[in-house]
């Protein structure tokens, strides 16, 4: 079964030395403004190579590029479902947020998912949760009653974030794949990690907590929950007691710094697949980093398009996986 990945690793391999590097991003970082920065990243080949192409398409265009690439070397391969997870939640969130509310917001869907919007809409509409994946069935039917009987779109989002968290833990449970496996559970910790220091700034309880978070292997979030009712400093004290103190070095320079080591995280975990020859892993690996790096370039041209300077920048820039 591995080796029927050795021409796709082979072509990730190629694909690799496109990825930006930490270099790569250190010049992107010094251009001179936001204009300079579009025209460094058409070079790069980014883009459909229309001058008076918007930002939010390029990065639409290259996330969209990405899926079809992994879709091609990896074909029905269940494996790869755990990379669309989280756009297939978040569309199915849009969905509800627009039946709910007569919205017809643009740009609220991603491309790409196995889901149209107007199937996902539909089955809202039409009460047909059944007719969704089991994954999303429950939690699809409770956030609608949800925001119909309250109007609380942060209810709503807790409850199809904590769902696509399961999916992505028994996605993780379901593979033979150890990086997936250890992917799978580095986020869900990494989410947990983000819930509890969210919360405890901004004063919500441990029973606040319990509706968000999903077990793992990364932390115990009996412990975790519990911090949270000391407040920040007794959620960086568990922190640091389950060994993650640079986590705690990062959140106590700023949040920025802190979720930038949430990311670099999950790069560090999935680095090791570089070397890695006849399984799926380099492929998923090389659509996580693909992830990132098109995050960390909104981030980049995002804050040269509103006047902020590189230093505030720098402190928000992802290690690449290059």
């Amino acid at each position: 079964m591995e080796m029927e990945y050795t021409y796709g690793v082979a072509r990730i391999r190629a694909l690799e030395g496109n990825l930006f590097s930490d270099d790569t991003i250190a010049a992107l970082l010094q251009c001179s403004d936001y204009n300079e920065c579009l025209n460094f990243l058409r070079d790069k080949g980014w883009g459909n190579g229309d001058i008076e192409q918007p930002l939010e398409e390029m990065l639409q265009n290259e996330k969209d590029k990405t899926k079809q690439l992994i879709r091609e070397l990896a074909g029905d391969d269940n494996e790869i479902e755990i990379l669309s997870i989280g756009d297939e939640f978040h569309n199915l969130k849009a969905a509800i947020k627009q039946v709910c509310t007569s919205g017809e917001a643009k740009n609220m869907f991603y491309t790409g998912c196995r889901l149209e919007p107007e199937f996902l809409k539909e089955c809202i509409k039409q009460g047909q949760y059944s007719s969704l994946p089991p994954d999303m069935s429950e939690a699809a039917k409770e956030a609608t009653e949800m925001l119909l009987q309250t109007g609380s779109g942060q209810l709503c989002d807790i409850i199809i974030d904590r769902a696509a968290l399961k999916a992505v833990r028994q996605a993780g449970k379901n593979s033979k794949n150890g990086l997936i496996q250890k992917y799978a559970d580095t986020v869900v910790t990494v989410a947990d990690i983000k819930i509890a220091v969210r919360c405890a700034a901004t004063n919500k309880d441990s029973e606040f907590v319990k509706k968000c978070v999903v077990p793992c292997e990364g932390v115990s979030i009996t412990d975790l929950t519990a911090s949270v009712d000391g407040g920040i400093d007794s959620v960086c004290g568990y922190l640091e007691s389950a060994g993650y103190s640079e986590a705690v070095s990062a959140l106590k320079k700023s949040m920025s710094v802190f979720e930038c080591w949430c990311d670099n995280k999950i790069i560090q975990d999935i680095k090791p697949e570089k070397y890695n020859a006849f399984s799926i892993g380099p492929i998923v690996a090389y659509a996580i980093a693909r992830d990132i790096e098109i995050k960390t370039i909104k981030i980049i041209l995002s804050g040269k398009q509103n006047g902020f300077d590189n230093e505030f920048l720098k402190e928000r820039v992802r290690v690449m996986y290059a």
